[in-house]
């Protein structure tokens, strides 16, 4: 698995756990409620057209991706769940579809704009990658950009993909030896998140790729000391986690000079992954430290903690993900 050259040069123990097969503490969020058994391969009630959904590495034999409503204050239970054998980070396109890096090389979309649709299809990597983070912004009917974090070269890459098609383009660069997460904005230029080895002081980078094509551009005046998940909110700006701080940055531009107009904003816990809300008003961040969802109120100069829930989750699988639906207006 090459995972694990991605834990011995950028992550610790900890985090590739959660990305492979997941780790956690005991405590509770602040405020819940105790948890109680979620339903499986349920599809949402017609109620459900919005909501938040998390994933779980590998935490049950029928299911790892769960839907809650938008607003769990209450640490109520999953309304919904996704049947899929292994979830990584997941994210959510501009119609509400799911798109769900199931590990190593597959990817499979559940149709929106509902909780919980059923599944559209699915695509195997083409460069032998381990597929962690997606975006897109038509992921039925469009490109879809996958993060993997190494690919059949020994470095990490962006694939660029189709359900009918598979991968057409792999974008790479020397800046990406691991790479973690993959934003999309809506022109169609692409971000990769990476981290570099022992030989490069396990240094951060982003890497710009005008049109989602081409050998990408390193990003200048970036100040993740680690690497993580990425988002694009309402304005355009990029909003990076890094994980061992842990804490969020925001920057505009990085096309590719980047301009840090917020943070580092501190976590509750740690995350590699998490997702905006659509008017990029809150933050969910996958607290794979103590086996919750973080929900933070955002702004690009301010990012406070509101509240948590865990209802449903199970603390040793190793939340992973979590993305609103639907997304941020980027």
């Amino acid at each position: 698995m090459r995972i694990s050259g991605f834990s011995r040069y950028a992550l610790s123990s900890c985090v590739a756990a959660a990305m492979l097969a997941g780790c956690g503490g005991s405590q509770p969020p602040i405020g819940a409620r105790g948890a109680q058994r979620p339903v499986f391969g349920v599809p949402a009630p017609d109620s459900a057209k919005s909501g938040l959904y998390i994933s779980e590495y590998n935490s049950r034999s029928d299911a790892v991706v769960l839907g809650y409503p938008t607003n769990d204050r209450r640490n109520d239970p999953p309304t919904c769940s996704e049947s899929t054998p292994y979830a990584r980070s997941i994210a959510v396109d501009t119609k509400g579809n799911l798109i769900v890096p199931e590990g190593f090389d597959e990817v499979t979309v559940f149709k929106g704009p509902g909780m919980c649709g059923p599944k559209l299809g699915s695509f195997g990597l083409g460069w032998g990658g381990d597929a962690v983070d997606v975006a897109s912004a038509d992921a039925a009917d469009g490109t879809i950009a996958v993060a993997a974090i190494q690919d059949g070269s020994g470095a990490g890459s962006i694939e660029v993909c189709r359900i009918k098609g598979g991968c057409s383009t792999n974008l790479g660069n020397p800046d990406m030896d691991f790479v973690s997460g993959v934003a999309v904005s809506k022109n169609g230029d692409c971000w990769a998140a990476s981290k570099q080895g022992k030989t490069r002081g396990y240094k951060a980078f982003l890497t710009y790729f005008a049109g989602c094509s081409g050998s990408g551009q390193t990003a200048t005046h970036y100040k993740n000391p680690d690497t993580g998940g990425l988002d694009i909110d309402k304005s355009g700006n990029i909003v990076s986690i890094s994980y061992s701080t842990p804490a969020v940055y925001v920057y505009s531009g990085c096309k590719p000079a980047c301009k840090a107009i917020g943070g580092p904003f501190p976590l509750k816990g740690t995350a590699v992954y998490g997702h905006l809300n659509e008017d990029s008003t809150s933050f969910a961040a996958a607290d794979y430290q103590y086996g919750q969802v973080d929900v933070y109120r955002y702004s690009p100069t301010a990012i406070t903690y509101r509240y948590s829930f865990n209802n449903g989750i199970s603390v040793n699988s190793g939340i992973v993900g979590a993305a609103y639906n639907p997304r941020s207006r980027e």
